[in-house]
């Protein structure tokens, strides 16, 4: 049994290293959040500035009004001059501001599939340690149980410590707060699915088939 306990320490330890980079990632990835307001507030902000630029040049068009034949000309001319000009500066104002603003999408996704990157690696470099483990508990909530089951010597065995989390699973579901933990946390393993060859394409596949199945029901 110490020899069980000793290797799902040290697969709890594995997790948590791992879920700690996804969990950075979701934080990274909230800054997004605000994104899609600050590209609708630079819209409305350059279609306003469109058309104050239009109402003040036509403003100045009508000065010519009053002149026979070429005022009428010229009025026209301004006119549609400061309808271009409105429509010109807005739009190309707005397209620089939406432009910054994707290269720091960019960015932020970037830093994200980094850590999520970090975190496949840790898991690869780490297949075989882990590998005792049925794929579907690789995450801390599920680690730390099973330590902590046979640590306290409730159980003697794997079979029996997975038994016993799998019931606590179902506890977990019906109570909101861990439930969305849980969700969290199995959602992230599921990054696993893009590791490609070897044996570990069916580990991973099968992870994120389970997540995914576990997380769309609650």
């Amino acid at each position: 049994m110490e020899t069980l306990l000793n290797a799902l320490q040290n697969a709890d330890r594995i997790c948590k290293q791992a879920n700690a980079h996804f969990e950075k990632a979701v934080q990274i990835e909230q800054q997004l959040e605000s994104f899609a307001a600050q590209l609708k507030k630079a819209k409305t902000k350059w279609i306003i500035i469109g058309v104050v630029i239009w109402v003040v040049a036509g403003s100045i068009g009508s000065i010519f009004g009053g002149i026979p034949v070429l005022g009428k000309i010229l009025q026209l001319v301004v006119s549609l001059a400061s309808i271009a000009a409105g429509v010109y500066i807005g739009t190309n104002g707005y397209k620089k501001e939406k432009s910054s603003v994707e290269a720091q999408i960019r960015s932020i996704q970037g830093k994200a599939q980094e850590e999520r990157n970090a975190a496949q690696q840790i898991f690869e470099a780490n297949y075989e340690a882990l590998s005792f483990l049925p794929d579907d508990y690789w995450y801390p909530m599920a680690t730390s149980y099973l330590v902590k089951a046979i640590a306290s010597k409730r159980v003697d065995n794997l079979g029996d410590a997975l038994d016993r989390f799998d019931a606590q699973l179902h506890r977990w579901k019906v109570e909101e707060a861990n439930a969305n933990l849980l969700a969290q946390q199995q959602a992230q393993t599921a990054h696993l699915k893009s590791i490609s060859t070897s044996s570990k394409v069916n580990a991973a596949a099968n992870v994120a088939n389970t997540v995914f199945n576990i997380a769309s029901r609650l």
